[in-house]
């Protein structure tokens, strides 16, 4: 059996002998309500969204754990994993994966503590003001994001840290001046943490569907036609998934 250093451990999900191909679902690190991880088992949004879309189509679940969700995306690159949930389009991605219909939306924004003098600016304002961003390494921010994120002046305002735990308290600590990430997991873990004074910036980095994320050399199109269907059937015990966690 082939090991791989970046794979925590493995969770498996009940195999059933009706299942016509096991997937392999690459998960980065806690991201809560969309990924929580307990010593044994997996919960949240996206991993019950996922148990039950794959279900439907036909597919048994298998669970790989990595240590980010850049790696994810190295390892569906190599086909190592074949399915990544809670994944953004972009024609970068497209290159070597393909993309399930959207089965729900990502608002990335701009947390931090106010400051008057900034309220009205946008991204590449604050950028030019010399403001600090701490992000999600692997994470996809929008084509604005992107592209000012590889100006020379702008690079070293941007820190890349893996667990959304670090990163709120890099900005409680005031280590940076946002934390960009998605709006729903960031409100939930302030009201978990019980953090006060932190608040969300009126400007919206980006809004956008989330898929299910294909490998080009694992999933066949015939199979991500299977999972479109099945999430097409299931559209409202998707909404009462995410409604069971975030109400």
């Amino acid at each position: 059996m082939i090991k791989y250093l970046c794979i925590i451990f493995i969770l498996l999900a009940p195999l059933s002998l009706a299942c016509e191909k096991t997937l392999k679902v690459g998960i980065g690190q806690p991201w809560p309500p969309f990924v929580f991880k307990g010593e044994r088992t997996l919960s949240g949004i996206d991993i019950d969204i996922t148990r039950l879309v794959l279900k439907k189509a036909g597919f048994c679940s298998q669970f790989v754990l990595l240590p980010s969700s850049i790696r994810g995306l190295v390892e569906l690159k190599k086909g190592t994993v074949d399915v990544l949930p809670a994944a953004s389009y972009s024609d970068e991605r497209a290159q070597y994966s393909h993309f399930s219909l959207p089965y729900r939306r990502e608002r990335m924004r701009l947390f931090w503590y106010e400051n008057s003098a900034f309220v009205k600016h946008d991204l590449q304002h604050l950028m030019h003001n010399g403001k600090t961003f701490v992000i999600n390494s692997g994470g996809y921010y929008g084509e604005e994001f992107a592209q000012l994120s590889q100006q020379t002046d702008y690079k070293s305002l941007i820190v890349p840290v893996k667990m959304i735990n670090q990163r709120l308290l890099m900005l409680k600590a005031k280590r940076v001046d946002f934390m960009i990430d998605d709006e729903v997991s960031g409100l939930y873990l302030m009201a978990e943490k019980n953090i006060e004074g932190i608040s969300l910036h009126p400007y919206i980095v980006n809004d956008n569907p989330i898929h299910f994320m294909f490998s080009n050399k694992t999933v066949s199109t015939a199979h991500s036609q299977k999972i479109d269907d099945a999430i097409k059937q299931l559209e409202t015990p998707i909404t009462n998934i995410i409604n069971h966690y975030t109400q």
